[in-house]
């Protein structure tokens, strides 16, 4: 089993403190930590730091920035996984996971939501709020990852959300593709 280590989130939320280097210095101080030995990595480092960056419209997108603090690119297929390697010569390549549809998902909306993340609920109550706007008869299920993960290991690679069996993929702040996304996953219950 490959050490890594995850970024749920570098964000500084307040546009008054942008542009300040709050969130270079916080993975810079990240990445120098993890070059020493850890007790829970048996006294070894990480093979590499892992994020998954999210856009948030208006704001500086996380992409560019780990990619300015030296983070690379998982695949062409996914441009949002990133990793900065500790160990050289390492290569992340994710396991490969597909959705396993549940037939108990047919006819509900699923919304996964990580409690480690500051954002989460904020992200979560806004998914609630789109899908109510386009499907408000449609009963909401919501799924603490950490609490809940036989949920989420018996359906394999997870989206945050799913409705009627299938994985929204848009992002939530882009309102129309995502309910778009929701109305078409709903036509076939």
């Amino acid at each position: 089993m490959k050490k890594l280590v995850e970024i749920t989130c570098v964000f500084v939320p307040n546009k008054e403190n942008l542009r300040k280097g709050i969130g270079k210095t916080l993975l810079k101080s990240l990445l120098d930590d993890m070059r020493k030995p850890k007790p829970y990595f048996n006294n070894d480092t990480p093979f590499a730091l892992v994020t998954w960056a999210f856009e948030v419209p208006g704001l500086y997108p996380q992409r560019e920035f780990y990619r300015k603090m030296g983070l690379k690119q998982v695949s062409k297929d996914e441009p949002f996984l990133l990793y900065y390697p500790l160990k050289e010569g390492f290569v992340y390549i994710p396991k490969s996971k597909e959705y396993i549809p549940q037939e108990e998902d047919k006819g509900k909306i699923l919304i996964f939501y990580d409690p480690s993340c500051p954002f989460c609920m904020y992200f979560l109550e806004k998914k609630k709020e789109l899908v109510k706007e386009v499907a408000p008869e449609v009963p909401i299920r919501i799924i603490n990852q950490f609490e809940e993960l036989e949920e989420v290991e018996k359906r394999g690679k997870i989206s945050f959300c799913i409705v009627n069996g299938k994985p929204i993929k848009s992002f939530f702040m882009d309102k129309e593709n995502f309910q778009k996304e929701v109305k078409e996953a709903l036509k076939h219950r």
